[in-house]
């Protein structure tokens, strides 16, 4: 039979959901002369990974020798999932394996199979040529691409096209189509000037170190690229990161910096100066290197909820400078006041608002939340406490720490965000009183507090006349002692019981037998007169005291 049809690949989406359901059985449409000539390849859908299957442990082939084709089994557990799809081919043997031997019979059958093989095998390898990279057939001039060079001189190259589009190359020098690059010399020279033509250089040998880049206004190729140079700073709303750019070796992908363009560029005399701030790197550049540079910028900021102002380390109390904002003190923890300028970055005029920010009647005015706008993990969130003050300029606001992260560096781009706090409400009525609740304990006694000063002594009174009294008399040779009962007074009577030849620094002792009693003292003879400093005394006149006690005996001695 003559063969038909150039099939040489069909493919099938999987149905099951785990190895065993689903199907099992798909039908392949072109002659195989054995079972060992279908190859059966599972593609992952989501990946693109490719697994070749093997036949018997996977798979099972019918059909073959029959010109219609036949049909691929998987075997129990191995049926195509819904994200898998089958690609059944055929792979013959590129061998021959037909033999006729001279005088033998002619064998048509097995001629004819000799024939079809050869045409299943130009089938095949049409196939395999057609997913193959090719020139146009117009091109007559195409030199063959061979790699001559050893491995390790291909190694960190790109393979691409020569200058004139006809030969492929690896050199180093190839310069890449598309994106944001363009190829320039690396110069290890460092003054601010004019690096040279196609030269590229930076103000500090140590990549990690260097702030300015110094481009010519040629690249390596000679084209001038001053324009899009000067174009990495176009991206004005997010003024300290406008882009990144990446240099990289030529022929070594392994040696890179990165940097963020931080400011505007200067176009200079034939070359521009681009202010940079090291990210990343790998490597170092040697003089003379072909390197290349890429651009992609930076997205512009978007709108800023707050005022925009910049950040002053200073703490004086006085106006910040123009569109810039500084507290009084470096610890934000003990920070009392702000100041802010009267116009923000902007220069937009901001002071009639700001000045607003004590207008609630409550205690605590509002809140002010200031962040990076480069770094939202850099903030400070203040209370407004107190009266502002328009100074001449700019506003000092009275404001308590609430919360803080990191600090502020100057000139840093800050957003400044108010929200006020409600005004008190009217005071309601009075309610009415509530009932007396139950009288508590009382409490324990206080200390007794110090003795007041004594008070002078006044005049002394005229002598009343002597009441009676129970009592006996001390007579002045009865001797010092006597003794009397708890409640009997004794009374001295005049000249009874005193040695009238005292003088005044004799002594009379009084004391009491009962050491229970409280009622017990000592008294001075100054002056024929007692004076008692503890005990109950009464004096009848000045040289008659009455004394009452509740002593048990009673001793005077001189």
């Amino acid at each position: 039979m003559t063969v038909s049809t150039t099939n040489t690949k069909v493919s099938f989406t999987g149905s099951s959901s785990n190895g065993t359901d689903g199907t099992s059985t798909f039908a392949y449409n072109f002659k195989v002369f054995s079972t060992a000539e279908i190859k059966v390849i599972i593609r992952t859908t989501a990946t693109g990974v490719e697994t070749t299957k093997t036949l018997t442990t996977h798979y099972t082939v019918t059909g073959a020798g029959e010109d219609a084709g036949g049909n691929v089994v998987f075997t129990s557990g191995n049926n195509p999932l819904s994200s898998e799809t089958v690609i059944i081919k055929r792979n013959i043997s590129l061998a021959q394996g037909t033999d006729y031997v001279a005088n033998d019979p002619f064998p048509a059958e097995s001629h004819e199979d000799g024939l079809d093989k050869i045409v299943h095998m130009v089938i095949q390898q049409n196939e395999e040529l057609s997913r193959c990279l090719k020139a146009s057939e117009t091109l007559t001039d195409l030199t063959t691409p061979e790699f001559t060079d050893a491995a390790a001189s291909r190694a960190d190259k790109v393979l691409g096209f020569s200058s004139d589009g006809t030969t492929l190359t690896t050199t180093t020098t190839f310069n890449p189509a598309g994106g944001d690059t363009s190829q320039f010399t690396y110069s290890t020279t460092t003054t601010d000037s004019d690096p040279g033509s196609g030269v590229i250089r930076f103000n500090h040998a140590t990549l990690a170190s260097a702030t300015i880049a110094y481009a010519d206004d040629l690249d390596a190729l000679g084209t001038d690229v001053s324009a899009w140079v000067q174009s990495f700073d176009d991206v004005t709303g997010n003024a300290t990161n406008r882009g990144r750019i990446r240099i990289h070796k030529a022929g070594n992908l392994a040696i890179w910096a990165t940097y963020k363009v931080s400011g505007a560029i200067t176009d200079a005399s034939g070359y521009s100066k681009i202010p940079i701030v090291y990210i990343d790197g790998a490597g170092s550049f040697t003089d003379e290197d072909s390197i290349y540079l890429s651009f992609a910028a930076s997205g512009e900021d978007g709108a800023i909820p707050g005022y925009y102002l910049k950040f002053d380390t200073g703490t004086s109390d006085a106006d910040p400078g123009a569109g810039e904002i500084a507290f009084n003190n470096g610890t934000y923890a003990s920070v009392t006041a702000i100041y802010i300028d009267d116009a923000d970055a902007n220069g937009v005029t901001i002071a009639g608002d700001t000045d607003t920010w004590d207008d609630s009647t409550s205690s605590i005015k509002g809140q002010i939340m200031i962040y990076d706008i480069n770094d939202s993990t850099t903030y400070a969130r203040f209370k407004i406490t107190g009266t502002t003050t328009d100074a001449s300029g700019y506003s000092k606001l009275a404001v308590a720490h609430l919360a803080s992260n990191n600090t502020f560096s100057a000139a840093d781009e800050l957003s400044v965000h108010f929200t006020q706090s409600g005004y008190k409400g009217d005071t309601g009525s009075t309610g009415p009183t509530g009932p007396t609740g139950p009288t508590g304990p009382n409490g324990p006694t206080g200390p007794t507090g110090p003795t007041g000063p004594t008070g002078s002594t006044g005049p002394t009174g005229s002598t009343g006349p002597s009441g009676p009294s129970t009592s006996f008399t001390l007579a002045a040779a009865s001797g010092p002692s006597q003794t009397i009962s708890d409640t009997n007074t004794m009374t001295i009577a005049a000249g009874e019981g005193i040695d009238t030849t005292a003088s005044a620094t004799d002594t009379v002792t009084i004391s009491g037998e009962d050491a229970s009693t409280s009622n017990k003292g000592v008294a001075s003879f100054l002056a024929q007169e007692f004076t008692v400093t503890s005990g109950a005394v009464s004096f009848n006149d000045s040289m008659h005291p009455t004394i009452t006690g509740t002593g048990k005996a009673l001793v005077f001695g001189f």
